[in-house]
């Protein structure tokens, strides 16, 4: 590589880098450096070195380096071979202590290894190490001093630790994801991700970009960027410095094979995501992702952390993933005293007639008091959900273009729809307007939602006063969309949550292997129970949205635990499912002293600030029992869902796969409730003066 001389950019902290393209390991390794790391990392010349940070100084929306070529295929090509031989962790063809971790939450969906800083003598047995020796060579070259030497000339950053390695390998395929944040965590102080995408030799062939053979002719090296799986950067909303993230990406990062992508870790601003990885046929966006942290204590460079500062940080993520800022609109009327005449005329253009009758409501104003949460099928007019259903489906198929994998962010703006954020809490599309395209869809949210007739039926079945009510209608895009979990605090109040599911391609028959199938391209809402007193609100709104699944084997005293995702759990929810309650029910926790795992009898401990708060999905001293999702919903078309939520519950709705056949659409709203009293009859009034 070729580049213009210039002044080398100051940096008190970064030491000179020698003007050679690759380390010469024989004068330069320090006493007990392996030599074959050193060997294995090509650092650019001092003139490199300087293009690369010039480039970083003006990059948009923040400062990012995107650098190939820093360390050699040699060592790419045999990690990506010992990863085809990880296998799941847990079962009887994986490695002791090693292998893939199928993990799913609100904000990811995503196969990932432990954290690589395991791979050592002190945590894995010797049969582990001995499979992975490209991938140890490769967690040492990152964090070896020509390494990091290198990441601070270009950031600026200052010291970094080569105690503290933090990083693991995560394997990207069709329908993997990993929604905005901002990696603002602890000590943190540079991110990084390292590229290695590859596919089988038998893949379809692609005229895009050509492919390259490893060495070995075992796979094909490379990537086509309409394939996803792209760095997203986001900016700050409003162009501030900090602050809640914008709705739209302005500079995407492709994969390229060796490349590495890196930028310091800033709360409020450092937003990026990766978007979903949209092809299968075996193609792998395979990455080693993680963080270099400030220096620990006894490290060159170490400052003990601001306390100040990082309360500060906290207090600005706290803002940034607060709760909905969309008011309630209080009601005028009386509180409801049962349906009038007028009532059940009005109610009649819009509701099945079932849902009118006396018996029906008397069921299902018991069924709720016993569960707190009801799912009502078929809940409109047959004539009125036909025509729901045949304009959401028409907006659909115009919006959508077929051969279009990933769909415009752009998509569906305009004509009474707005893009609603942060993308930090949440992105969809509100209706703010009018639209001659969905006037049904507008007719249930401006006129059957808010009115006083519906208010009065939903006391009926609940027994619950509405006072007040923010209502939307919402399209959630394929390839786009999502809610984070949030909701409001312990010392919030009750809500009622009313949704209508509208999504035409969801019409499925009750109980179906189709209804199962719903649940694979997302878009279920998700109720989890609140975080613990002291739990970091941004760590729980990244991690909890999952079921923790516990399995104990006792062999000779040996006891083995894995976590499973959300994904395997049952996504149909019934009239059975267990209520939005935080009553009785277990919220996740993390495991104080961080977290362990036991391999061959012997448990190994961590240093819990070694690794991000989703590396290990259960608690093993937990005695609580289920640690999942309290209620789980397919997204459905004419469906009505009434959930009584307690303070501090959170909720989500899961991304919507650019796999899925159209949009997620509904009518969402959550309403102000205190409790309907009935009035004493003059008996019971007479008592209660005696027993006074």
């Amino acid at each position: 590589m070729t580049a213009t001389v210039r002044a080398r950019s100051p940096s008190s902290t970064a030491p000179r880098i020698a003007k050679k393209a690759k380390v010469d390991t024989a004068t330069t390794a320090p006493p007990g450096t392996d030599k074959a790391v050193l060997g294995s990392i090509q650092i650019p010349s001092e003139e490199e070195v300087a293009a690369h940070r010039e480039k970083y100084d003006h990059a948009e929306p923040y400062k990012y380096a995107a650098v190939g070529g820093l360390l050699s295929d040699e060592l790419l090509e045999g990690v990506v071979e010992e990863s085809r031989t990880f296998g799941v962790r847990g079962e009887e063809s994986s490695l002791p202590g090693w292998g893939w971790e199928q993990k799913e939450t609100d904000i990811y969906k995503i196969q990932q290894t432990p954290d690589l800083s395991s791979l050592d003598p002190e945590h894995l047995p010797e049969e582990t190490l001995a499979a992975l020796p490209m991938t140890t060579r490769l967690k040492n070259a990152l964090y070896s001093e020509e390494f990091r030497s290198f990441v601070r000339q270009v950031t600026g950053c200052g010291p970094l630790s080569g105690v503290k390695k933090d990083l693991s390998a995560g394997l990207y395929t069709q329908g993997s994801h990993l929604l905005l944040h901002d990696d603002s965590i602890s000590t943190r102080l540079i991110s990084y991700i390292l590229y290695l995408p590859n596919s089988p030799l038998d893949a379809p062939k692609t005229d895009a970009v050509e492919l390259q053979p490893s060495a070995n002719g075992n796979f094909l090296k490379g990537w086509n960027p309409a394939w996803g799986g792209s760095l997203e950067l986001f900016p700050v909303e409003n162009g501030e410095e900090v602050g809640p993230p914008g709705v739209k990406r302005t500079a995407k990062v492709d994969v390229k094979w060796g490349q590495i992508v890196f930028f310091e870790v800033q709360p409020g601003r450092s937003y990026h995501a990766v978007e979903e990885v949209v092809v299968g046929d075996g193609r792998q966006r395979l990455g080693v992702s993680g963080w270099f942290h400030r220096p620990v204590e006894g490290e060159h460079g170490y400052q003990p952390l601001d306390a100040e500062r990082a309360k500060k940080d906290l207090s600005s993520l706290a803002q940034i993933s607060a709760a909905p800022s969309i008011p309630f609109t209080p009601y005028s009327g009386e509180s409801p005293n049962g349906l009038t005449g007028s009532d059940l005329s009005f109610l009649s253009s819009f509701l099945a007639p079932s849902y009118l009758t006396a018996s029906t409501l008397e069921k299902l104003s018991g069924q709720f008091a016993e569960a707190s949460e009801i799912v009502l099928h078929n809940f409109l007019l047959p004539e009125l959900a036909a025509k729901l259903k045949s304009e959401t489906e028409a907006a659909d198929k115009g919006d959508y273009h077929a051969g279009t994998l990933i769909p415009p962010q752009d998509l569906g703006e305009g004509e009474g729809w707005t893009i609603q954020g942060p993308s930090s809490k949440h992105r969809y599309l509100n209706s703010t307007g009018i639209t001659s395209s969905t006037p049904t869809l507008q007719n249930i949210h401006k006129t059957l939602f808010p009115s006083e007739a519906f208010r009065h039926w939903l006391s009926v079945v609940s027994s619950l006063v509405a006072t007040g009510i923010r209502v939307e209608a919402r399209r959630f895009r394929k390839g786009l969309d999502y809610t984070l979990a949030n909701g409001e605090d312990k010392e919030g109040e009750v809500r009622l949550d009313v949704s209508l599911g509208a999504t035409w391609w969801a019409d499925v028959p009750a109980g179906s292997d189709e209804e199962d199938a719903l649940v694979d391209h997302g878009a279920w809402e998700c109720y989890l129970a609140a975080p613990e007193e002291g739990e970091d609100p941004e760590t729980y709104q990244s991690a909890l949205a999952r079921k923790a699944a516990k399995s104990e084997e006792e062999a000779e005293d040996e006891k083995e635990e894995e976590s499973q995702p959300v994904a395997e759990t049952d996504l149909t929810a019934s009239s059975t499912v267990p209520s939005a309650n935080t009553d009785g029910t277990s919220s996740t926790t993390e495991k104080k002293g961080g977290p362990s795992i036991s391999v061959g009898g012997q448990e190994l401990e961590f240093d819990p600030d070694q690794f991000s708060p989703s590396d290990f999905d259960s608690d093993s001293d937990s005695e609580d029992g289920d640690d999942g999702p309290l209620l789980t919903q397919p997204v459905s078309f004419n469906k009505l869902l009434l959930v009584l939520r307690d303070p501090g519950v959170m909720k989500f709705v899961k991304y919507l796969s650019a796999g899925a056949k159209g949009s997620r659409w509904d009518v969402s709203a959550e309403l102000e409730v205190g409790v309907l009293e009935e009035e004493e009859d003059d008996d019971e009034e007479a008592e209660g003066e005696e027993a006074a």
